[in-house]
């Protein structure tokens, strides 16, 4: 497998619980991959370890060719990473904190405010840089994290979570800024449990359940499969439900008040050409409504284990 983080066949016990299951996967250089999961299904513990913060009991995680385990230095430089959101000492400001760090990486103090400012300015928190992290927000406090983690300015980050707690605002303006740092070339992997997220934001994602890899690949593909609910004037006609059951793509239908649910794999073009095919049969269609396709997806996957 290729890819800039590739995942092979990974194990981690602990006692006698098996957190991660032979969970393999890859994540495209990039890419915007989501890691999605019931609670308990083993997605911080596989961040902790293509990380390196565990080990494997069995398998491998490569980053860029490099095997995490055999050469943690090498295979991390071009990481950055946010795994359960660190505390920062309150009494230190936002500029001290990552200047700091800067030069615990070797930097010298110039470069190290350098490049303070310039995480800071990514994550626009240049304007309050100089307060203290004690005043700062939850949102503001998160921004730091982040900012700490594209110190060097890697090529990938690796983010556990890193909107969890934050306002809707807040929220919005993290997703901003991941989206940016992607368009901009870096690769991100990020684990969440707000579907209606990922959808704004990721254009693959890795779906784990009791710690084994259920599915994965691009949203498009996961969420080929769709339930939609047609809103017709009138009655159903008998045998109409029969005909639509044997349509290509559907996989199920049934009769509804005030129309017909519908099951299909595909598209939007499968959904067209069921609503098409439905007037041509006389059906008066005034309304669709397509159930979220990634929620479908990810209940499917799962079992319907909640998130």
């Amino acid at each position: 497998m290729g890819g800039t983080l590739v995942v092979e066949d990974v194990v981690k016990t602990f006692r006698n619980v098996t957190a991660v299951d032979h969970a393999s996967f890859t994540v495209d250089e990039g890419s915007f991959t989501a890691l999605l999961g019931p609670n308990g299904s083993g997605k911080s513990t596989t961040l902790k370890m293509c990380t390196n913060l565990f080990q494997p009991d069995s398998g491998k995680i490569l980053v860029n060719g490099i095997d995490v385990r055999e050469d943690t230095v090498a295979a991390m430089s071009g990481v950055g990473c946010v795994i359960e959101t660190p505390e920062i000492y309150p009494d230190v400001t936002g500029r001290a904190y990552l200047e700091y760090l800067a030069r615990v990486s070797g930097m010298s103090s110039e470069s190290a405010r350098s490049e303070a400012e310039r995480v800071l300015d990514i994550v626009g928190m240049s304007d309050r840089a100089d307060g203290k992290v004690k005043s700062y927000s939850k949102g503001m406090r998160q921004r730091v994290v982040l900012a700490q983690s594209l110190l060097g300015d890697p090529s990938m980050l690796i983010l556990d979570e890193p909107t969890s707690g934050l306002d809707p605002q807040g929220t919005i303006e993290f997703g901003r800024i991941l989206t940016e740092l992607n368009r901009e070339g870096k690769t991100i992997l990020m684990s969440s449990h707000m579907l209606h997220e990922v959808e704004g934001l990721c254009d693959s994602a890795v779906i784990i359940n009791h710690g084994r890899t259920a599915a994965q690949g691009s949203l498009e593909d996961i969420t080929r499969r769709s339930t939609v609910t047609i809103s017709v004037i009138g009655d159903v006609e008998s045998g109409v439900i029969s005909v639509v059951s044997g349509m290509s793509g559907v996989i199920e239908a049934s009769e509804v008040s005030g129309g017909l649910k519908v099951r299909l794999e595909g598209g939007p073009e499968k959904q067209a050409d069921l609503v098409k095919d439905l007037v041509s049969m006389g059906v008066r269609v005034y309304a669709v409504r397509k159930e979220d396709p990634l929620e479908e997806a990810f209940m499917d996957i799962t079992g319907g284990d909640s998130e």
